[in-house]
């Protein structure tokens, strides 16, 4: 009796301890598993796993042989906020 009682608190606190640990923190949010959120003003977007860890997604790194503008926007969702070349309007000469 005492190992059946001492099992089944085993599962319950394993239970209670996924449900509590799935959650993400994320810049003061609290996200479920699944969910995703861009912190304003940043262009990067966090996902929470299914086990309560965050992804978090990048823009790539940029290079340019040639003279461009890079042009960026973090108000628009991400992967439009990352940065850009412009090379328009730009007197190439190589």
């Amino acid at each position: 009796m005492k190992a059946a009682t001492f099992i089944l608190c085993v599962l319950v606190l394993s239970a209670h301890a996924l449900l509590v640990l799935a959650d993400c923190q994320i810049a003061g949010r609290r996200l479920q598993p699944g969910e995703t959120y861009q912190p304003p003003g940043r262009c990067v977007l966090n996902t929470c796993g299914s086990n309560g860890i965050t992804t978090s997604k990048t823009c790539p790194s940029l290079s340019s042989l040639q003279p461009c503008k890079i042009v960026e926007d973090a108000s628009k969702p991400f992967p439009k906020c990352c940065p850009r070349f412009d090379c328009a309007n730009q007197n190439l000469r190589l």
